[in-house]
C-alpha cells in the first residue's frame, strides 16, 4: 500500500511536472509567437520610407542639390530639386497615412516643414539667378536651417530601430528564459528518472529534443538579425553611393539601378529596368568598341574607360566607368555590374585648361611660323614671275619646269605647315587612335625647329621601325611640344642641345611599364634630355602641379607639365623626371606598345582617271577654274557653276546625266549641305563629294546620306583618288 501510494504520488508528481512543463513551454512559445508577430509586423514600409527620406533629403539629395544650385546656377539642379521634393512629399504622406505614433507624427511634421521651406526657395534661387545675384547673395536670401529636420529624421530612425530591437530582444529573452526553465526541469526529471526508470528516460529524450530545437531557434534568429543588419547597411550604401551603379543579367538587360544613376540620367527606375544600357548610348563610342567590351566581360575580364552617355533630355555627360562580371560561388558568371563616376565637370575643365595652354604654345610658334611661311610664299611668287618671263621668251622649257616644281614643293610645305597649326590649335574632344610615334615625333620636330633659335640644336636618336601606341595625336603633339619648349627656355640666351631618343623596351625589362595592357607587346620609351642648368631639387616635386610656374607673371600658365602628366597617364603611360645642375634635365615618357595596324596602300604613280560626267560647284572663281581644269586633265566631263542655285537648276533639268556632284561647303545664299539635301531629294543615289577647307567633326544629317569629304588644298593625285572612290563606291 505505501509503495502504491508512493507510486501514485510519483505518478502524480510526474503528471504535475509534465503539466507545468507543458504550461511553461506553451507560455514561452506564445511569447515567442507574439514577439515574432510584433517583429514581423514592424518590418513594414516605415523602414523603406525612412530610407527614402534620408536618401532624397540628405547627402546627394535635396540639401546637396540645393547648395549646388545656389553655387553653380545650373538649371539641372532645379529640375532635380523639384523631382526630389515630390518624392519626399510622397514618402512623408505615405508614412503619415500608416497611423504613426505621436512621436513619429511630430518628427514627420518637422521634416515636412523644412522640405516645404526648401521647395519655396527653389523659385527664389531662379529669380536671384535671373537678377544676376552672386551665390553669396542668393544664399543669404534662401538659407534654410535644416538642423531640426535632420534631428527629426534621426528620431524616426532611432525610434524605428529601437522598436524592432525591443521586439527582437523579447523573442531572444523568451527563448533564453525557456532555456533556463528547461534546464531546471531537466534536473528534476533526472532525479525522477531514478525512481521511474523508463518514464524518466523517455521524458529525458523529449526534453533533449526541445532543448536542441530551442537552441537552433536562438541561433537562427541571431543569424537572421545579423544578416538583416548587414543587408540594411549594404542597401543604404548602394542607394546613397555618390557613384552610379547598375547590374545587368547575362543578356545585358538591367536588373538594378541605384538612385545616383537615376538622378544622373533623368530616367525613372521603370524606364530602365528590363532594358539595355544601350539607351544611354550617345554615338561617341563605336559599335565595334561596344562589341569588344561585351566580349571581354563574357570572357570574365573587367574593363575600365570613359563613356560619353546620353541623358533622357538629350544632354550628354562623361562617366569614368568600370565594368566587371559577377561570379557565383562556383565561379560562373551570373551578372555584370557597372560603376560610373560623373566626370563631366572635370572633363570640361581639363579641355579648357588644355586649350589655354595650347594657345600659349601657338602664340610662341606664330612669329617663327610667319617667317617660314613668308619664305614659302616668296618661293611661290618668285617662281611664278619667272614662269611669266620664260613663257614670253619660250627659250628654256627646262627652267619653266624647274620653276613649276619649286612652286609645287613650296605649296606642299605651306599646306603641311598650315594643317599642322590648324590641327594643333583646333579645340576638339580627345580621341585616341593607333599612332606611329616615330613618324609623329618627326612631324612635331619639323614644327619645333621652325620656332627654335639657331643656338639650340635638336637631335633625334631612333630607328626607322614603327613604334605604335593608342593616344590622341594632338595630345601627343602637345606633350612633345611642351617638353621641348621648356628645354629651350632652360638654355636662356646661351644655347644648348636637346636630344630625343625613341626605343622599344621588352615586356620583362625593368626599364618599361610595371603593368601592361593585355594586348601590349612591350613599352615605348621616349627621353627628352637637355644640357641646361637643371631644375632645383626643392621644386622637382612641384613641377607637375597645376599652375606651378617659375616664369614671371604673365609669361606662362603653369599648366604645361600638369597637362603632360594628365595626357600620358590617360594613355596608360608614365612620365618621370631626373635633373641636376651637372647633367641637365631628362624627362622620360613610357607608353604601352601595340602592333601597328596596316596603313593605307601607297597611291600609284599614275592617278586614276575616268570619263564620267561631273557637276562641280564652288563660289570662288579662281578655285573653280583650277579644279575644273584638274578634273578635265583626268578625263572627266565637267560642268562647273559658281552659283549653287544655278547648279541645282541644271541638275533638276537632267539628273540622270550626272555621275558625280562635287561641291564646296561654305557658299553664299546656299551652303553645300543644303545643296546636297536638295540634290538627294531629286536623286537619292547620286554620289556626292565635298571639297572644302571647312569640315565639322560630326556627321552630316541622316537625310543627306553618305558624303565623301576632301580637304582643301588638294593635289591632282588626291583629287583623282577621291573621285574614283566616290563614283565606284557610290558614296
Amino acid at each position: 500500500m505505501p509503495i502504491a501510494l508512493l507510486g501514485a504520488g510519483v505518478l502524480m508528481l510526474i503528471l504535475a511536472l509534465m503539466m507545468g512543463l507543458s504550461y511553461e513551454t506553451s507560455t514561452r512559445f506564445r511569447q515567442i509567437e507574439k514577439g515574432w508577430q510584433e517583429y514581423s509586423k514592424d518590418a513594414d514600409p516605415r523602414g523603406i520610407w525612412i530610407s527614402e527620406i534620408r536618401g532624397y533629403f540628405g547627402y546627394g539629395g535635396m540639401i546637396h542639390n540645393f547648395k549646388n544650385y545656389v553655387l553653380r546656377h545650373d538649371e539641372i539642379y532645379a529640375r532635380t530639386l523639384h523631382i526630389q521634393t515630390n518624392l519626399l512629399r510622397q514618402a512623408i504622406e505615405a508614412y503619415q497615412s500608416a497611423h504613426p505614433s505621436a512621436l513619429e507624427q511630430e518628427a514627420l511634421n518637422r521634416i515636412s516643414n523644412v522640405v516645404e521651406e526648401y521647395a519655396r526657395n527653389i523659385d527664389k534661387i531662379a529669380v536671384g539667378i535671373q537678377q544676376g545675384m552672386s551665390a553669396e547673395q542668393i544664399d543669404a536670401i534662401v538659407q534654410v536651417d535644416d538642423v531640426d529636420a535632420l534631428r527629426a529624421l534621426l528620431i524616426l530612425e532611432r525610434n524605428w530601430w529601437d522598436q524592432r530591437q525591443r521586439n527582437l530582444n523579447g523573442i531572444v529573452n523568451a527563448l533564453s528564459g525557456g532555456d533556463t526553465l528547461l534546464q531546471y526541469l531537466t534536473g528534476a526529471m533526472v532525479l525522477l528518472t531514478v525512481l521511474i526508470g523508463l518514464l524518466g528516460l523517455l521524458f529525458s529524450i523529449m526534453t533533449g529534443r526541445v532543448l536542441r530545437s530551442n537552441t537552433a531557434q536562438i541561433r537562427a534568429l541571431s543569424a537572421r538579425k545579423f544578416a538583416e543588419e548587414e543587408e540594411r547597411k549594404l542597401a543604404w550604401a548602394v542607394q546613397q553611393s555618390p557613384t552610379s551603379i547598375m547590374i545587368t543579367d547575362m543578356d545585358g538587360k538591367l536588373e538594378f539601378v541605384n538612385q545616383k544613376l537615376l538622378e544622373l540620367t533623368g530616367y525613372s527606375e521603370d524606364e530602365l529596368i528590363g532594358h539595355s544600357p544601350g539607351i544611354l548610348k550617345s554615338g561617341h563610342t563605336s559599335e565595334k568598341a561596344y562589341r569588344e567590351i561585351w566580349a571581354r566581360l563574357r570572357d570574365g575580364q573587367p574593363w575600365s574607360g570613359v563613356f560619353k552617355n546620353l541623358r533622357k533630355d538629350g544632354s550628354h555627360y562623361w562617366a569614368a566607368t568600370r565594368l566587371l562580371p559577377l561570379l557565383s560561388e562556383e565561379g560562373q558568371i551570373t551578372n555584370f555590374i557597372g560603376i560610373g563616376e560623373d566626370i563631366s565637370e572635370r572633363r570640361r575643365m581639363d579641355e579648357q585648361i588644355a586649350q589655354v595652354q595650347k594657345m600659349e604654345a601657338v602664340g610662341i610658334l606664330a612669329g617663327s611660323v610667319a617667317h617660314d611661311f613668308n619664305n614659302v610664299l616668296m618661293t611661290i611668287i618668285g617662281n611664278t614671275e619667272l614662269i611669266k618671263l620664260e613663257v614670253e621668251d619660250l627659250t628654256d622649257t627646262e627652267e619653266i619646269s624647274a620653276s613649276v616644281n619649286q612652286i609645287e614643293i613650296a605649296s606642299r610645305r605651306a599646306r603641311a605647315l598650315i594643317q599642322q597649326l590648324l590641327t594643333f590649335a583646333r579645340q576638339q574632344p580627345r580621341q585616341a587612335r593607333r599612332l606611329d610615334l616615330r613618324h609623329a615625333v618627326d612631324e612635331v620636330l619639323e614644327l619645333i625647329r621652325v620656332s627654335t633659335p639657331p643656338t639650340v640644336q635638336i637631335n633625334l636618336v631612333a630607328s626607322d621601325t614603327a613604334l605604335a601606341t593608342d593616344i590622341d595625336p594632338t595630345a601627343f603633339f602637345q606633350i612633345i611640344m611642351n617638353l621641348c619648349h621648356n628645354a629651350v627656355e632652360a638654355f636662356s640666351d646661351r644655347g644648348g642641345t636637346i636630344t630625343l631618343t625613341l626605343e622599344h623596351v621588352a615586356p620583362e625589362s625593368a626599364d618599361g611599364l610595371d603593368t601592361l595592357p593585355k594586348d601590349a607587346t612591350g613599352s615605348i620609351k621616349i627621353t627628352i634630355h637637355d644640357n641646361g642648368s637643371g631644375i632645383p631639387l626643392d621644386i622637382q616635386n612641384k613641377v607637375f602641379e597645376p599652375f606651378f610656374s617659375t616664369r614671371p607673371v604673365g609669361k606662362g600658365t603653369g599648366l604645361g607639365l600638369a597637362i603632360v602628366r594628365n595626357w600620358v597617364e590617360e594613355a596608360e603611360g608614365k612620365v618621370t623626371l631626373e635633373s641636376s645642375r651637372a647633367k641637365g634635365t631628362t624627362f622620360t615618357l613610357l607608353f604601352p606598345e601595340f602592333e601597328m595596324r596596316d596603313s593605307t596602300a601607297v597611291a600609284p604613280d599614275q592617278p586614276p582617271r575616268g570619263l564620267e560626267h561631273v557637276l562641280l560647284v564652288d563660289d570662288e572663281e579662281a578655285l573653280l577654274y583650277a579644279i575644273r581644269r584638274m578634273m578635265a586633265r583626268l578625263g572627266y566631263r565637267v560642268e562647273a557653276f559658281s552659283d549653287p542655285k544655278l547648279a541645282l537648276r541644271a541638275f533638276r533639268a537632267n539628273p540622270q546625266s550626272y555621275d558625280l556632284v562635287a561641291t564646296d561647303m561654305m557658299m553664299p545664299e546656299m551652303t553645300g549641305d543644303e545643296l546636297i539635301v536638295a540634290i538627294r531629294d531629286i536623286r537619292a543615289d547620286i554620289p556626292v563629294m565635298v571639297i572644302s577647307a571647312y569640315h565639322t567633326k560630326g556627321s552630316f544629317p541622316p537625310e543627306i546620306g553618305k558624303v565623301l569629304r576632301v580637304g582643301k588644298p588638294v593635289n591632282l593625285a588626291g583629287l583623282a583618288t577621291a573621285m574614283r572612290q566616290a563614283i565606284d563606291e557610290g558614296v
